[in-house]
């Protein structure tokens, strides 16, 4: 009779695989859909447009565009929140700072009226609304245009998105414009409502700085998210390396090639904008080096883990090729042990009239045990010359 701890335990044994098994496919999935979601756009869909015509190349369409300013100095900081274009300009006060967010970014009407508002170029207001485009920087007589991407985990599918993030850079103002109303901008925040650190004490452009902090310290926290699937398929390959592990590889040095692409045109960009005289303060720009090391840090780490994968594909090809290898010794040890036996039992398979061992009484168990004699020889052989 079946042990009842035995049983449970096998029972939940099965129930764990499917589980994970479950968990797999799903995980497999959403990285297709990610990756349909991510190449749904194509560049050529819109070549052969006047320069500067606006066009939103991005996903997300469905949110209310919404606008934040944030005026403040030393002493006091007044916060705004609507969805008036007209009204939340109008509130600008060249005393003071002036940080005005815009999310939601679809709507090309409200970015045509603010590049109006503030002059700006038709080719910025284009980039801005050019979700696709890779980091850069420009420089304007009057204001400063950087753009760059934000990257965050999705809580449910554990997958990196990346966000396109524009900023305007003027005298006495900072426009930011994102494309959907989640940010990792909420630290900066804290610390502008609750007068902590050097913020409400510098000018705009430290603000700046701030913001583009906080979006390469988040680049630390994909860099470790990496490490953890590598950790993962790593013990897998080890254990036991399955066809999706290949898939899986593939799919983290396809977010590796995108984070490149993001990465090496933002440390080119921050040089860039480190080197502005008129509208970067001096005090500023020993911080703008301080992200510029951090973006070489993230870019080295981001090297590792590649050379890293490429050794997980080399380890998993071998693992597969022992794997073989090791079946291959088995079926040719058996197949080496019978070939001798194959021959006994051909002679005496012959249909001669005259042999004599076929009148023997014993001839049949002497040939058993030949056959038997010769198997075990060969085996004790092959383990004294170690070939398995």
């Amino acid at each position: 009779m079946q042990n009842p701890i035995e049983k449970s335990v096998r029972q939940t044994s099965r129930s764990v695989k499917k589980m994970t098994a479950a968990v797999k496919k799903m995980s497999l999935e959403a990285l297709a859909l990610n990756r349909k979601k991510h190449n749904s756009y194509r560049l050529s869909e819109s070549a052969g447009n006047a320069p500067g015509t606006l066009i939103y190349t991005g996903r997300n369409t469905s949110e209310q565009p919404e606008l934040t300013l944030y005026q403040y100095d030393q002493q006091s900081l007044d916060k705004h929140r609507g969805t008036d274009l007209t009204d939340i300009l109008g509130k600008l006060d060249r005393r003071q700072c002036n940080w005005l967010n815009i999310s939601a970014i679809h709507d090309t009407e409200m970015i045509r009226e603010m590049g109006e508002f503030f002059g700006l170029h038709l080719l910025v207001q284009e980039d801005i609304l050019n979700t696709v485009l890779s980091p850069q920087f420009e420089d304007y007589d009057d204001y400063l245009f950087l753009t760059l991407k934000m990257l965050k985990i999705n809580e449910e599918t554990r997958l990196i998105e990346q966000e396109h993030i524009s900023f305007i850079l003027g005298d006495f103002y900072l426009i930011s414009f994102q494309e959907t109303k989640q940010d990792v901008f909420e630290p900066v925040r804290r610390r502008l409502e609750g007068h902590k650190g050097r913020i409400r004490k510098r000018g705009i452009d430290y603000l700046l700085y701030a913001l583009i902090d906080v979006i390469v310290d988040n680049y630390y926290t994909i860099t470790e998210e990496i490490n953890d699937h590598m950790n993962h398929l790593e013990d897998e390959l080890i254990k036991d390396p399955r066809h999706d592990v290949v898939e899986r590889i593939t799919h983290q040095k396809r977010q590796l090639i995108e984070l490149r692409k993001i990465v090496y045109p933002l440390r080119e960009a921050l040089r860039k904008l480190n080197n502005d005289d008129e509208l970067i303060q001096q005090n500023t720009k020993r911080f703008l080096d301080d992200v510029y090391s951090h973006i070489d840090h993230v870019i080295s780490t981001m090297e590792s883990q590649r050379e890293i994968l490429t050794g997980f594909m080399d380890l998993y090809m071998s693992t597969i090729s022992n794997r073989m290898n090791n079946v291959m010794k088995t079926l040719t040890t058996i197949a080496t042990i019978f070939i001798p036996l194959t021959f006994v039992a051909g002679i005496y398979g012959m249909n001669f009239e005259y042999m004599p061992e076929l009148k023997s009484d014993n001839g049949y168990f002497f040939a058993l045990g030949a056959m038997l004699l010769m198997g075990i020889g060969m085996y004790i052989y092959m383990r004294k010359q170690k070939w398995f």
